[in-house]
């Protein structure tokens, strides 16, 4: 029961189980470039596949920590053009889907996404998402007032691809993620944090959670990684244990418990 004095919380991370074989192994970028490889050229997975599998575990997330509801809440997705922001954009529609009233932030013009990414925009809009280019269609004034109303802001901006300090375009957005009280959820590693050393070269996501897919990148345990990554959790996205197996990390239980998992 809430005091008639004190205000209930608008969010809360998840109490999920963690994995039944005790410790998760975390790994560099350069093992899942070779695991998300495997998967799409040699056993037959789509990328297609693996964004809707992210886009759904992300919106669970999401859920669960609005106290498993989203019916009229306000979500910000801040979307790059690689497949993370493909992710982000499977869980705005999912999310939209469930009554949340959400907006998605492009960094760049839409022409600009990759392949997999772009073949979400038609279902995210028939699905009722607001979408608009940060500094073309809404200035980056009107988002940080979105963002700071936001129950939830969702990181899809970069992942595990960084080469660099992030650029003019997603520094803005990366600067303004935090600018509200609702929690920041960062999708499989802050952007603007290295995912194999930890290193922040320029402008980086400060993430209430991150939601490792398949397995947590090394960069969220380490460097100034530890400090940006929040809480960290895993999700299943559907790579065989035996793609990971041969990359010499052992997996095999690790989603014994659930698809959805909290490190730690």
């Amino acid at each position: 029961m809430v005091s008639p004095n004190m205000t209930p919380a608008r969010w809360n991370l998840p109490d999920l189980p963690s994995s039944s074989i005790g410790e998760v192994p975390f790994v560099d970028g350069k093992v899942m470039v070779e695991a998300d490889r495997i998967a799409t050229d040699r056993i037959g997975f789509s990328l297609l596949q693996m964004m809707e599998n992210a886009g759904h575990q992300l919106a669970e997330l999401t859920r669960l920590t609005l106290g498993s509801s989203v019916a009229g809440r306000s979500i910000v997705v801040l979307a790059g053009t690689g497949n993370n922001a493909g992710g982000g954009l499977v869980a705005a529609r999912r999310l939209a889907g469930w009554g949340a009233d959400v907006c998605v932030a492009f960094a760049h013009p839409i022409l600009r996404l990759r392949p997999a990414p772009c073949a979400q925009i038609e279902p995210l809009l028939a699905a009722g998402v607001r979408a608009a280019v940060a500094g073309h269609d809404r200035s980056h004034d009107e988002l940080r007032g979105e963002i700071e109303h936001a129950d939830v802001v969702i990181d899809a901006l970069i992942g595990y691809s960084l080469r660099g300090a992030p650029d003019e375009v997603l520094r803005p957005l990366i600067e303004m993620a935090d600018a509200g009280a609702g929690a920041v959820l960062s999708l499989d590693i802050p952007s603007g944090i290295d995912a194999t050393s930890g290193a922040r070269p320029g402008a980086a996501v400060s993430a209430d959670a991150t939601l490792a897919l398949d397995l947590p990148k090394r960069g969220m345990s380490i460097g100034e990684g530890a400090r940006h990554a929040g809480v960290p959790f895993v999700a299943d996205i559907g790579i065989p244990a035996s793609v990971f197996t041969g990359l010499g990390v052992a997996v095999d239980g690790i989603f014994d418990a659930g698809p959805l998992l909290r490190i730690g």
